[in-house]
């Protein structure tokens, strides 16, 4: 059994299993590892102010 709870990005729901009941493979919810030296940073800030809503 997985200890954290997985997410399926295609019918948006939250699981414990790794696979969802629609059949696809879960992922984990998790954020990335933070980093002072992040080197993708930049690119990220960059591109979330682009795609802005």
């Amino acid at each position: 059994m997985t200890p954290s709870i997985l997410y399926c990005s295609v019918c948006k729901k939250y699981t414990l299993k790794e696979m969802c009941s629609c059949g696809q493979k879960t992922t984990t919810t998790k954020p990335a590892k933070f980093s002072v030296d992040d080197k993708w940073g930049k690119y990220r800030r960059e591109y979330k102010r682009e795609h802005k809503e």
